[in-house]
């Protein structure tokens, strides 16, 4: 019987390998297990942009990040356990997100690319847990926070908070400055439903033909409209925070 194992890439990350026999037992341990199906002996450039993944994310200790490789050889380990979450080796690399307390799988869609920024947009949009992402500030991240679970007399108070904020930021972060304060400003106006309407408007510009610039340009806007989605689960990132 083969165990669970640690591979270990030396300089590169670490992550954990399951198996049929590991797989349950490991994967019910974690509030999420991000988990990639894949041949036996992975390379490229999906699985570089896996492997980036889980060495960010090495220190979060609620998230699993794993593989699962399968062979359609010999005794053609996991073959079964890979087609019971409908991963055949014709799709290759599948990812799934499991989240605890719930039957299914989350799948992975990569047609914004399969880039670890991606990966961690995915995780942190399905799970909820904190994954710093690219565009983002962790300082005004933890005030959309604070905000979006605060009344609208405090709502005020954290307005003027991120604009003092803002303007000691570098000159590198000024764009991503505004977009905080522009959708505090504008949940204030609109409400809280601002957020998802916004947010399903520009995911829906992002599947246009657009510049990597303006691509680049959108993914950010999303990524900063998720620090205010996601309040119920970054509860604990909060609490942490302000010890």
């Amino acid at each position: 019987m083969r165990w669970a194992a640690i591979l270990l890439i030396p300089h590169i990350a670490t992550f954990l390998e399951l198996d049929e026999f590991s797989f349950d037992k490991v994967i019910k341990k974690f509030d999420a297990a991000l988990v990639k199906f894949d041949i036996a002996f992975p390379y490229g450039e999906k699985h570089d942009a896996y492997i980036a993944l889980a060495k960010d994310a090495k220190e979060v200790e609620e998230l699993l990040i794993a593989e699962v490789g399968v062979k359609d050889y010999g005794e053609k380990d996991n073959e079964a356990l890979a087609r019971k979450y409908g991963a055949m080796k014709d799709n290759f690399p599948v990812v799934k997100l499991f989240l605890k307390g719930k039957s299914d799988p989350v799948t992975f869609d990569d047609t914004n690319g399969f880039t670890s920024d991606e990966l961690r947009r995915f995780i942190r949009e399905k799970s909820g847990i904190y994954l710093s992402l690219p565009g983002c500030i962790r300082q005004l991240d933890l005030l959309a926070v604070q905000f979006i679970k605060s009344d609208k007399e405090n709502r005020e108070k954290l307005l003027k908070e991120t604009e003092s904020f803002i303007k000691e930021l570098e000159s590198k972060n000024a764009a991503s400055g505004k977009v905080y304060k522009t959708v505090m400003q504008k949940i204030i106006d609109k409400g809280d439903s601002f957020i998802k309407t916004e947010f399903d408007r520009v995911k829906k510009l992002t599947k246009g033909k657009l510049s990597e610039e303006k691509k680049k340009e959108l993914g950010t806007r999303l990524n900063i409209l998720q620090a205010f989605q996601l309040h119920e689960k970054q509860h604990d990132f909060t609490e942490k925070e302000e010890l």
